[in-house]
């Protein structure tokens, strides 16, 4: 679960993900996230 820097609401599920891994080494998944009261942010995801 994700936590939205500006409220704290935690979210559950992205509405995005993708892969973010620089020129031959082991990428990190990153996910957008939106909370209730509408403000997007990104975070890891596990």
């Amino acid at each position: 679960m994700a936590k939205c820097p500006k409220c704290g609401e935690e979210v559950a599920k992205p509405i995005k993900t993708w892969v973010l891994a620089p020129k031959g080494r082991k990428g990190v998944k990153i996910g957008l996230f939106q909370c209730s009261n509408g403000h997007y942010f990104r975070a890891k995801v596990e």
